[in-house]
């Protein structure tokens, strides 16, 4: 086996025992050096800030990919082509979800908005901010459920409202939901009057703001298919180019892999731009989080 093969052979062995090894220990006490690999392995192998399902989903596919990769690498031989197997497990779910984070984006809106209504009616009743947030998070929407649960939690157990709504801004990361949290703050530092009237008007902001998201995530629609049509044509012809042993024998050699590898790159950048045309890019927050502790 020439030296090449066998040296991309082996690293996608260990990088595939590695993944299995970082999720068996992923419940046992931390090495001594928290920086060393095992440890930014296992950081990897949970992701940072996933709901337990989204875990689950990341490390199924991270699997998936170990196990893709050597399955075609026994069935071809041919390194690139078992590494561009990984790399397709890999980015597909992010190709395809073109637009799902301007989906869920606007579902927090809406439910930003739901919550801040309650809120003022609550307020409007006469309770205190601190009272008013925990009845208002009681039935929350579902979107930020956990999160003004969270509130809520933190609320009770003493945390000074001012830190509580920095932790829930952090936890949201978005520049409207900071304007709602900033004109919280502010009561609960200053005791403003009329909270009930500004709280009415954010609802207001909010709701334009996400009529505004909607007509823009709806504009992108074909920028969204476009990458959806061009990676399942990518996806067709590598399957092709892998089934077929006369149409592959030419791409054994390492200048056939090197054509496969500027194609690849090529057509990956494309597919790169074109998504890149449906998303939204996030408006910068007002809170930074060196101000959120």
């Amino acid at each position: 086996m020439p030296p090449l093969m066998f040296a991309l052979l082996a690293a996608a062995g260990v990088a595939g025992i590695m993944l299995i090894v970082a999720g068996a220990v992923g419940t046992r006490p931390a090495p001594a050096r928290p920086d060393g690999r095992l440890q930014r392995a296992r950081r990897y192998w949970r992701g940072a800030n996933l709901s337990r399902r989204d875990r689950l989903t990341r490390q199924i596919i991270l699997v998936a990919a170990a196990a893709i990769t050597v399955l075609v690498w026994l069935l071809v031989k041919i390194p690139l082509l078992a590494l561009l197997a990984g790399l397709i497990v890999l980015g597909v779910r992010w190709l395809f979800g073109a637009g799902a984070g301007e989906q869920r984006a606007i579902a927090q809106l809406e439910a930003l908005e739901s919550w801040t209504r309650r809120l003022s009616d609550v307020v409007r009743t006469g309770l205190g901010l601190g009272e008013a947030i925990l009845v208002s998070t009681r039935d929350a929407p579902q979107a930020l459920a956990e999160d003004l649960q969270l509130l809520a939690a933190h609320l009770r157990g003493g945390v000074t409202i001012v830190t509580a709504l920095d932790r829930l801004a952090d936890r949201l990361s978005d520049a409207t939901s900071d304007e709602v949290i900033v004109a919280l703050r502010l009561h609960a530092t200053d005791r403003g009057q009329r909270l009930s009237d500004i709280l009415d008007e954010l609802t207001a902001s909010v709701a334009r703001e996400i009529t505004v998201r909607r007509e823009v995530w709806a504009s992108r629609a074909d920028p969204r298919l476009t990458t959806k049509i061009m990676t399942c044509l990518g996806i067709g012809t590598y399957v092709l180019l892998v089934t077929n042993p006369t149409y592959i024998r030419p791409y054994a050699t390492l200048m056939g892999q090197a054509v496969i590898a500027v194609c690849t790159g090529v057509f990956l950048a494309l597919l790169i731009w074109i998504r890149k045309l449906s998303t939204t890019r996030k408006a910068p927050r007002l809170l930074s989080t060196q101000e959120s502790r």
